[in-house]
């Protein structure tokens, strides 16, 4: 387990993202958790997280816009995996 400077953020992350993947929390609500998240981790130590959330969120952003309503949920799931993977 990783030792975070903001535990809390990273916390409510993952909590985040178990619920998107659990279809508790639509996509554009998982985009705004980590969009909130990427805002809250200003370290420098873990400037990577922030780029990683940034461009995750990013790519929902776009998928919002150009995928159908539903494919989303499945569009977006790998990324969401993904941000879980790094994290957990």
């Amino acid at each position: 387990m990783i030792n975070w400077i903001y535990p809390e953020v990273i916390a409510d992350l993952i909590e985040a993202c178990n619920d998107f993947i659990n279809g508790k929390i639509t996509a554009q609500e998982i985009q705004s958790k980590i969009y909130g998240a990427e805002n809250q981790i200003v370290a420098i130590d873990e400037k990577w997280l922030r780029e990683l959330l940034f461009n995750a969120e990013n790519e929902i952003e776009l998928l919002i816009y150009t995928v159908d309503e539903g494919q989303l949920q499945s569009s977006v799931m790998p990324i969401v995996q993904n941000i879980l993977s790094k994290i957990k």
